[in-house]
């Protein structure tokens, strides 16, 4: 285990105590991670309680960047919903913040005529480093917030966002019997 999944991992332990209660534990203070180059690639964040981590710097800059794309919102949260977020990757069917935007725009993401550039050392870039191809956000908590982000987000800024219903696997194979 790297020195940051094992410095994550401590913090996440520790804030999950803190959710509970428990006199050692301690809230996750997660913007010090982020911004000096923690990088979350393979970090296992299933399962984590990132509920009440300050993760406010992240949400911040993620609005700043929708704001530079809000034709875009409702296909990044398309994406996002089918599992269609790469966050390693800049390019392909699957890439991540800004690649995606940059797919839906039609354009190269190092020439998108918005203001909306490439920089890996945003937070945001680094946070969308946590949903891996196939991540929804019933199976990976980034994703999850990220998609309440972007719902708040969609709400403040007038955004219609496609509509999902979640089905059972029984009432799947019914409607295709």
């Amino acid at each position: 285990m790297s020195r940051v999944s094992q410095e994550l991992k401590d913090i996440l332990d520790k804030h999950k105590k803190w959710s509970r209660g428990e006199a050692d534990g301690q809230r996750a203070d997660l913007q010090g991670a982020y911004l000096q180059g923690a990088d979350l690639r393979g970090a296992y964040l299933r399962g984590a309680d990132l509920r009440g981590a300050d993760l406010r710097p992240i949400k911040t800059d993620f609005f700043e960047r929708l704001t530079l794309a809000k034709s875009e919102v409702a296909g990044l949260y398309d994406a996002l919903m089918r599992g269609k977020i790469d966050g390693s990757a800049y390019e392909g069917e699957c890439a991540c913040f800004c690649g995606t935007i940059a797919n839906l725009r039609k354009e190269h993401h190092e020439e998108m005529t918005i203001s909306l550039k490439p920089d890996s050392s945003s937070p945001t870039e680094k946070w969308f480093l946590a949903i891996c191809k196939g991540d929804t956000p019933g199976s990976n908590v980034v994703a999850d917030i990220t998609r309440e982000w972007i719902e708040d987000f969609a709400k403040e800024n007038s955004i219609e966002l496609p509509k999902y219903k979640l089905i059972s696997s029984l009432e799947f194979k019914e409607a295709f019997a």
